[in-house]
């Protein structure tokens, strides 16, 4: 995948968003690269790089926005093809709702996860950045989902992610699973049990060893 990466930034460090979109989507369709191999082994690290931006940089806002907004473009473009991959998979009769709590605006790791649920199996419903405690438990009412996905990247909203899922456990009395995934999480596993969570999940491949354990 270094290969394709580095063709991806070669593009991606000229802000042509449509030279970037263009170029994925002939990835997938040439066989060059997998939708999971795109998002994990391209745009994941492309997203890393963009925080790397020194704050000496006065454009560093600016520029880091830019760069987020191409990569959103990315994953909107390739739904289509991320709708067809996963109507070729054999369905679960799991539901997850994914949603980023109060403060958390980084939705795109979320928004990939989204998609690696739907490729395998699941019917997902995805929320997206900043839901107040109060609309996930709704969304919970009245979907009624097996799972809950909460994804977290600033350390400092680990707390927020806790008081989500006690609103969550108080409000909703069958067996709902809590996924939590993110940065915040990946150095700090301990702190998934610690705050009421269920699993944490950190790719496509635990997400498809979770999906082998599922009935159908």
């Amino acid at each position: 995948m270094n290969k394709y990466y580095d063709e991806f930034i070669n593009i991606f460090n000229t802000n042509d968003k449509d030279e970037c979109l263009f170029y994925c989507i002939e990835g997938i369709e040439n066989g060059k690269f997998t939708i999971p191999e795109l998002y994990e082994g391209i745009l994941k690290p492309a997203l890393y790089n963009i925080d790397k931006c020194p704050t000496s940089d006065p454009g560093c806002i600016w520029k880091e926005h830019l760069k987020t907004g191409i990569v959103r473009t990315i994953i909107e473009g390739i739904y289509p093809y991320v709708v067809k991959l996963g109507k070729k998979q054999e369905r679960t009769n799991k539901k997850i709702i994914l949603a980023n709590p109060e403060k958390e605006y980084h939705e795109l790791g979320l928004r990939m996860a989204s998609d690696f649920f739907q490729i395998c199996g699941y019917h997902t419903i995805y929320i997206g950045t900043n839901t107040p405690r109060t609309q996930i438990c709704e969304a919970i009412k009245s979907e009624k989902p097996d799972y809950i996905a909460i994804s977290i990247t600033d350390y400092y909203l680990i707390f927020e992610a806790k008081k989500t899922i006690e609103r969550i456990k108080e409000n909703n009395k069958y067996d709902i699973k809590v996924i939590l995934g993110g940065q915040a999480f990946k150095k700090n596993r301990h702190l998934v049990e610690e705050i009421g969570a269920d699993m944490y999940l950190e790719d496509y491949r635990d997400i498809v060893e979770l999906r082998k354990g599922e009935s159908l």
